[in-house]
C-alpha cells in the first residue's frame, strides 16, 4: 500500500499568514489605544493642577494688588507695603531704582510653575494701573535634591 501524504497548499499558508497577521495588528492597534487612554488621562490630570495653579497664581496677585491698594490709600506707601508684602508667605519683592519688583512662583507639580512678575512704582496710587505685569509664563523648576557638586565618572580613556 502506497500512503499519501499530503502537503498543505499554497492557498492555506496564505491563509494561515493573514489570520496571524490580523491578529497581531489588532493586538497591536488595542495596546496603541491602551497607551492612547493613559496619555489623555496623564495630559488631562496636568491639565487640571495646571488651571488650579494658574487660578491660585491670579488670585496672589489680587492680593497683592489689594496690599498695593491699601499701602496706597495709607499714605505711607513704602512703610506699609513692604510690611504688607514681607507677610506674603509666597511673594517675594526687592526695592530697585525707582520701583519695587514683586514676584511669585506657584508650583503646577514637581517640574513645572506658574511664574508672574510685576513692577510697582514707589509712588503707587489707589486710583487707576497701581502695577506694570513684566512676567507671566510657565517656568521649570529646579529639581531640589540636585547639587552642583554632583560628579559624573566618565571614562577618560
Amino acid at each position: 500500500m502506497k500512503k499519501n501524504i499530503t502537503v498543505p497548499g499554497f492557498m492555506t499558508l496564505i491563509t494561515v499568514f493573514l489570520i496571524v497577521s490580523l491578529v497581531s495588528l489588532g493586538g497591536l492597534a488595542c495596546a496603541a489605544a491602551a497607551g492612547g487612554s493613559a496619555l489623555a488621562d496623564r495630559s488631562a490630570e496636568y491639565l487640571t493642577r495646571y488651571r488650579s495653579a494658574y487660578n491660585l497664581s491670579e488670585k496672589r496677585l489680587a492680593e497683592v494688588d489689594g496690599c498695593i491698594a491699601q499701602a496706597a490709600e495709607s499714605g505711607l506707601f513704602d512703610m506699609n507695603f513692604e510690611a504688607m508684602v514681607s507677610e506674603l508667605d509666597y511673594a517675594e519683592y526687592h526695592i530697585e531704582k525707582d520701583f519695587y519688583t514683586v514676584s511669585c512662583t506657584t508650583p503646577v507639580d514637581g517640574s513645572t510653575a506658574v511664574y508672574w512678575e510685576i513692577k510697582v512704582p514707589l509712588d503707587a496710587s489707589a486710583e487707576g494701573e497701581r502695577y506694570t505685569v513684566t512676567a507671566r509664563r510657565t517656568v521649570a523648576l529646579e529639581p531640589e535634591d540636585s547639587s552642583e557638586e554632583e560628579h559624573i565618572n566618565v571614562w577618560l580613556g
